[in-house]
């Protein structure tokens, strides 16, 4: 029987849903094969693994200026190098129980520090075992770069650049996108949709999210789409902030447009083929799903970072609108509303550079590695 390691980090981030659309798609490909999501960081550092979540989470809401300083810099990853290569040494012991027990076939990682580990491990103690990296952002930063990497999966041409340019062989990187659920190869129609939950069916609809966490000014953003002198619905998908979900809940009906309000779901694909313009933060698969599913898309408040990036890359490429502050948000959803135009380029580029079946792309090379290591 074969076995894949899927290696993440967090619960709740997109690193852990890359991992878990992996292992959906590869389930789907083959009943057979035995996957195993790992979080990275809880099982190698478990008591690390709160300090590490809330000081990023902390940092990221509240100075976000300071993660962009030291995001990916040249001086950060050279002074950081030995005390990296220190911590996954010590991660060897675990590791090296976590192979004997399961005996993988394939390791695949969703991000660079579990991918950092089995990177060194390999080189450490040769092992053969294939690791495949799984880039789940528009632009890979320097801590994903080393040499025992067996393939390296990237969302666009320019990604791959910057991986070849840092010294990596051309054919270890593959562009395939960044992996979504393989829910999103269905459609469904706006008719079922609203049947199923409820939404108005000739109303135009605007999404409202801010990831898996909720994170950003999504009730100012909600109060200034309330204001615009159109007709549609707003629907706002809270993820797990529940103080955010209470909010809509007990402030719904104050709103003068109709107003849902969603928590942590699995069933976003439904909305989305509901849905017209989503405005959402700068996450890597949160952005694949929206274009996927051809939506017109406003990107508020990312990251700075990785984020950023993100969007720098979708703006070049002319697929979304910029609108960093709910007056300009504001501003924007009332301009693609009168400008049909406007809304339909964006949603035929969306469509243009998606890749809707990213996660059977990324099976299929995990399979291509398999082969190649029996």
């Amino acid at each position: 029987m074969k076995k894949v390691i899927i290696f993440h980090i967090s619960e709740f981030g997109g690193h852990s849903k890359a991992a878990q659309n992996i292992k959906e798609a590869l389930h789907a490909k083959d009943t057979e094969i035995s996957a195993l999501n790992i979080n990275g960081l809880k099982y190698f550092y478990p008591y690390w693994e709160k300090v590490v979540d809330f000081v990023y989470t902390s940092v990221v809401k509240h100075s976000p200026s300071l993660w962009g300083k030291i995001y990916d810099r040249k001086y950060v990853i050279k002074n950081l190098s030995p005390l990296r290569k220190l911590v996954n040494r010590l991660t060897f012991t675990k590791l090296a129980r976590l192979i004997r027990e399961f005996n993988p076939s394939c390791f695949v990682a969703t991000q660079a520090f579990p991918c950092g580990v089995v990177a060194d491990f390999k080189k450490r103690f040769q092992l053969k075992t294939p690791l495949i990296a799984v880039v789940t952002d528009y632009y890979p930063h320097r801590f994903w770069i080393h040499s025992c990497v067996d393939k390296y999966v990237v969302a666009c041409p320019e990604a791959k650049d910057i991986l070849l340019r840092e010294g990596i062989e051309k054919e270890k990187v593959k562009i395939a996108g960044i992996p979504i659920s393989i829910k999103f190869l269905a459609s469904y129609p706006k008719e079922e949709v609203s049947q199923q939950l409820g939404f108005i069916p000739h109303l135009p609809s605007v999404m409202l999210m801010g990831g898996g966490l909720g994170i950003g000014p999504i009730k100012r953003i909600a109060e200034a789409l309330d204001a615009i002198n159109a007709n549609f619905q707003i629907i706002v998908i809270c993820g797990r902030n529940k103080r955010l979900y209470n909010w809509f809940t007990r402030n719904g009906r104050r709103f003068q447009k109709p107003v849902f309000c969603f928590s942590y779901i699995d069933f976003v694909h439904k909305i989305m083929d509901f849905s017209d313009i989503i405005i959402t933060k700068g996450g890597g698969i949160t952005i694949s799903e929206a274009l996927a599913k051809g939506l017109a898309i406003i990107i508020t408040n990312p990251i700075p970072g990785q984020e950023e990036r993100n969007v720098r890359y979708l703006s070049k490429r002319g697929v979304i609108v910029q609108a960093d502050e709910a007056e300009k948000t504001q501003d924007a959803v009332r301009e693609l509303f009168m400008n049909k135009k406007r809304m339909y380029f964006l949603k035929e580029g969306a469509k243009e550079i998606s890749f809707i079946d990213s996660s059977v792309r990324i099976v299929d090379l995990i399979f291509e590695e398999l082969f190649v290591a029996e």
